[in-house]
């Protein structure tokens, strides 16, 4: 037991004790616990469209704007401050199984790879308006995106984020103007040959909700092989006109166009677009439509089993006679092939009709040409033009002739000998038969034959009429001849030359027709040549009288 005297000094000594340890502690340093900061936030991803009205039955380009508009919920440090209102991996689609409308979108999904806030960026889809009547739709847009939440972070401590997705769906507005629209429907394949022209046919109607007045149709080639008009007056487009189309109501239009000779085959555009006056007076332009043209080959012909007769110089009726055979692709009416001319040589009947040939198709041709005396012999190139009408009636000839390489042969003497007979012999005279046979394709008239000889032959009657002559006929001329005595047995040079009248009434004239006149031996009393006979006699009377003289 303590008394109350020590009791308190006991306690008293604790207590200083006690204040001691607290002071002592109090100057000994102590680690501090650093406070936390924490930034949040999110981005505000707004769209929009600047498109304005479209036209219904089009294709459309639908341009989204996506603006980010973030918001800070907690302030802090600026680059956190900017990560919480990103939007990252922002996809963007519009969701076309939400369209009531015909309204196709062919455009997939798009995507941004990051969108910081106080940033815009744009994607693109492509819709097909069908039928769609005027009037504002809403366009159904979706959005996702992720993004930071919040950051938390210290000087002594991990920074640590916390993540959200987003997925919302939002909507622009589309108008749908009323205004006339156009669609082109082609007639038919709309062929044209090369070289040639035809009508490009079409259907324009309109499809939109408003009547068009003083519509101009504009068309345009986009090839320099294809032009509109004429062949001698060809342009690169033309224009058509439309009084007034009503919404739904069409219209049948045709224009002439054409195509360049060595245009090749295939499919070539037309470009087509309409101004047109609106129902409030305002002039306004469609868009540009297409409509096409298929170009054939040109036409082609050829010529097969070529004859010539009479083909040769000097004759005045040569003939050709072939076949023209329609080779190419198309119907060609009214043919004629035409013998085109040629140095020197004339076509008398120059030109063959032909009709109608169809594709595949052949028919005969013939020409006949005049062959000059002073032509040459030999190869000589014939061109020959094909001349037709297309479906439309308008002539056309094709750009490059047929050429056929024809052999012209060596004159030919319209008589032949084929036979000489005569009894000719040594010093004595007899006729000379001649066999002359007319080898001419037209009979002749006031045919005269003159014999040609040389010594020892001469002649004292040379000249023989044959009156008219047909083609393939045989006369004899005959003429008299004399053999001088000193001839000897065998053959002799001779010609005999022919005039002869034709039938347009020319005289004409044959070369010298060569021929062998024979002097055969005396027929009977002695082998003995008549001057020397007469030598004889002469002798023998001159020793007679010298006989009678000396007796």
């Amino acid at each position: 037991m303590i008394d109350k005297p020590h009791a308190q000094k006991y306690v008293s000594g604790i207590t200083v004790t006690a204040l001691a340890l607290m002071v002592v502690l109090t100057a000994v340093p102590m680690p501090v616990q650093a406070a936390e900061s924490t930034v949040t936030g999110k981005p505000d991803i707004s769209v929009s469209s600047p498109n304005g009205p479209v036209e219904a039955s089009s294709t459309q380009t639908l341009t989204v704007t996506l603006s980010n508009t973030g918001t800070i919920l907690q302030g802090g440090q600026a680059s956190y401050e900017q990560e919480v209102q990103t939007a990252e991996g922002l996809q963007v689609q519009v969701l076309e199984d939400r369209i009531s409308e015909p309204i196709n979108v062919n455009t997939g999904t798009h995507t941004v790879s990051s969108l910081p806030s106080g940033t815009a960026a744009r994607s693109q889809f492509q819709l097909e308006l069908g039928q769609v009547e005027p009037g504002t739709y809403r366009i159904p847009i979706e959005v996702s995106y992720e993004h930071t939440r919040s950051v938390s972070y210290g000087p002594y401590q991990e920074t640590f984020r916390k993540t959200s997705e987003e997925n919302d769906i939002r909507y622009i507005e589309l108008t749908v103007e009323e205004k006339p629209q156009f669609k082109l429907v082609a007639e038919g394949e709309n062929n044209v040959f090369g070289g040639d022209t035809g009508q490009l046919a079409f259907t324009v109607k309109n499809t939109g909700t408003q009547t068009a007045t003083d519509a101009s149709v504009q068309l345009r080639s986009q090839s320099p092989a294809l032009y509109f008009g004429s062949q001698s007056s060809p342009q690169s487009s033309t224009s058509l006109y439309i009084p007034s189309i009503a919404p739904g109501e069409t219209r049948n239009l045709s224009a002439q166009v054409g195509a360049e000779a060595n245009t090749e085959a295939g499919h070539y555009p037309i470009e087509t677009t309409l101004a047109y006056t609106n129902e409030n007076g305002v002039t306004e332009q469609s868009d540009t439509l297409t409509t096409g043209v298929l170009v054939q080959p040109e036409r082609r012909f050829a010529l097969t089993n070529i004859q010539t007769e009479r083909f040769r110089v000097d004759e005045s009726e040569a003939t050709i006679q072939a076949e023209v055979v329609n080779t190419g692709t198309g119907n060609a009416n009214n043919v004629a092939v035409r013998l085109t001319s040629l140095p020197g040589i004339t076509a008398t009947n120059g030109e063959a009709a032909v009709g109608d040939l169809a594709p595949g198709e052949s028919k005969p041709v013939s020409f006949t040409v005049s062959i000059p005396e002073s032509a040459e012999p030999g190869t000589n190139s014939f061109p020959f033009a094909v001349e037709y009408e297309n479906p439309d009636g308008d002539l056309r000839t094709t750009t490059s002739p047929i050429r056929k390489a024809l052999e012209i042969g060596a004159e030919q003497n319209p008589f032949k000998v084929v036979n000489v007979s005569t009894d000719v012999s040594p010093g004595g005279s007899d006729t000379v038969a001649v066999r002359v046979q007319y080898q001419g394709d037209e009979p002749v008239t006031a045919t005269n034959a003159k014999l040609f000889v040389s010594d020892p032959l001469s002649t004292s009657d040379d000249g023989a009429y044959l009156g008219s002559m047909e083609p393939g006929e045989t006369k004899v001329a005959t003429f008299t001849a004399s053999a001088g005595s000193d001839a000897l047995v065998k053959d002799y040079d001779a010609s005999v030359e022919i005039r002869y009248d034709e039938q347009d009434g020319d005289t004409k004239y044959t070369d010298g027709l060569p021929i062998g006149v024979a002097i055969s031996p005396a027929s009977g009393g002695l082998p003995v040549p008549l001057p020397v006979i007469g030598a004889i006699v002469v002798v023998v009377l001159g020793a007679g009288y010298l006989l009678y003289r000396r007796r």
